[in-house]
């Protein structure tokens, strides 16, 4: 195999279909409680740890915002709707991890949601056993945009950053890829990259179908 040889996916927005259902929540949680927020300040906050993603609402709706009630409610309600309405896989992301499996690609999981959480998601949405190494934002010192999460994914699995390429949907998780050192190919979800970090990403592409064509060139391998 070539310069590449790993694979660390992000979670929500990338895999599976859940960014959207957490926007919504969180925008009923806070209406229920007497404040409006923003559609554009729930985007600024995708991809955040959870510790970043409070400082950063606070920091934009002061401090007299009900923080701690709206993120009960609207973690609440989250959950309701995942539990009930189950949890979609982005499109091609089965069939990629069944080319990267027959492959023999080591893979990891990276993302700003907690342990516990993040192997629910998995489990609803029928990728559990999918991956043996998946690193939280509980897990390590900082979340996204710092490097933390992925250094350690990388860690975990014994490779060189510079021998992984990061698949992220969000500006943020492109930019703790890149900080760590790994090749980024972005999927966007709710809003592509800004102009600004558009150039930190070795490419941008409409769904992991495309992300398979480029990865299968990156890993030099053949694809099928």
């Amino acid at each position: 195999m070539g310069g590449h040889r790993a694979v660390v996916f992000d979670l929500d927005g990338l895999m599976i279909d859940t960014e959207r259902v957490a926007l919504e929540c969180w925008l009923e949680a806070a209406s229920a409680a007497g404040w409006e927020v923003s559609r554009e300040t729930c985007l600024a906050l995708v991809g955040l740890g959870q510790r970043e993603s409070r400082q950063a609402l606070l920091d934009r709706m002061g401090g007299r915002f009900p923080l701690t009630e709206v993120s009960a409610r609207g973690r609440e309600r989250y959950l309701q709707r995942l539990r009930s309405e189950g949890v979609s896989v982005k499109p091609g992301l089965v069939e990629l991890l069944d080319w990267l499996a027959a492959s023999e690609v080591p893979v990891a999981v990276a993302t700003s949601t907690q342990h516990a959480l993040a192997i629910e998601k998995l489990a609803l949405a029928g990728l559990d056993g999918r991956f043996e190494t998946i690193v939280c934002g509980d897990q390590v010192p900082r979340g996204k945009p710092a490097p933390d999460v992925y250094r350690e994914a990388v860690a975990r699995i014994d490779t060189d950053p510079a021998q992984c390429v990061a698949l992220e949907d969000s500006e943020i998780g492109l930019r703790a890829a890149h900080a760590a050192g790994l090749a980024c190919i972005v999927v966007p979800d709710l809003m592509p990259p800004s102009p600004e970090f558009e150039p930190l990403a070795h490419a941008i592409v409409p769904s992991l179908r495309e992300a398979r064509e480029l990865l299968a060139a990156m890993l030099r391998a053949d694809v099928g």
